[in-house]
């Protein structure tokens, strides 16, 4: 599966650095599920701080939301596989993650009287939501669709970066240009993932 933007390598690899981790995990009984439930909620909370304009306790929370979301694969592949509840419960608190980053980002600009951010994070919400609708339909209807710079690992690690960029080193234009870089480049992926999903059903429909 492609990363985006992210190189192949480097996601590959930061699932394997917490494999120790996860199988640990496994090992006392916390279960994927669990983790992917926390995880949603330190996303939550997360957006919570960055929308109340506090940005580097808003990082260090999301920091380890994202750290259970990549754990709780990791977790179900050590106890012996996944199961569809946990997948469903998987992408259900995904979507709900994504919503709380960019919403957070709309109410920090909101708060700061930052109208790029404010409609670069709602441009992003929407085109987001659209990348994952599109893959969801075209699985289902036979065909894939992972094509386009930003899926969700790379909308992830940009929205970080810019981020950090504003709670570390005081830079807030850099976290407003990752949100803005963000709506452009989910925006692409949707329209790139649009018109090859719309390849290949008619190559099949042949």
């Amino acid at each position: 599966m492609s990363h985006g933007v992210v190189p192949d390598r480097v996601a590959e690899g930061a699932r394997a650095g917490i494999g120790p981790l996860a199988r640990a995990l496994a090992g006392m009984g916390i279960s994927a599920n669990a983790v992917t439930i926390a995880g949603g909620m330190l996303t939550v909370i997360g957006a919570g701080l960055l929308a109340a304009g506090m940005p580097l306790s808003a990082l260090v929370v999301l920091l380890l939301g994202t750290l259970a979301d990549t754990l709780d694969g990791q977790i179900a592949k050590a106890s012996g596989g996944g199961t569809r509840l946990g997948a469903f419960l998987d992408s259900t608190v995904d979507r709900i993650a994504d919503g709380a980053l960019f919403v957070g980002a709309a109410g920090s600009g909101a708060n700061l009287g930052q109208p790029v951010l404010l409609w670069s994070a709602l441009v992003a919400l929407v085109a987001s939501y659209l990348v994952s609708y599109v893959r969801a339909k075209a699985e289902s209807l036979g065909v894939g669709a992972t094509v386009g710079p930003t899926p969700r690992e790379a909308r992830i690690v940009i929205f970080l970066i810019g981020l950090a960029a504003w709670a570390l080193f005081d830079l807030q234009a850099l976290f407003v240009a990752a949100v803005l870089a963000l709506a452009v480049l989910a925006s692409i992926t949707f329209v790139l993932r649009v018109v090859h999903v719309g390849r290949q059903l008619s190559t099949k429909e042949r």
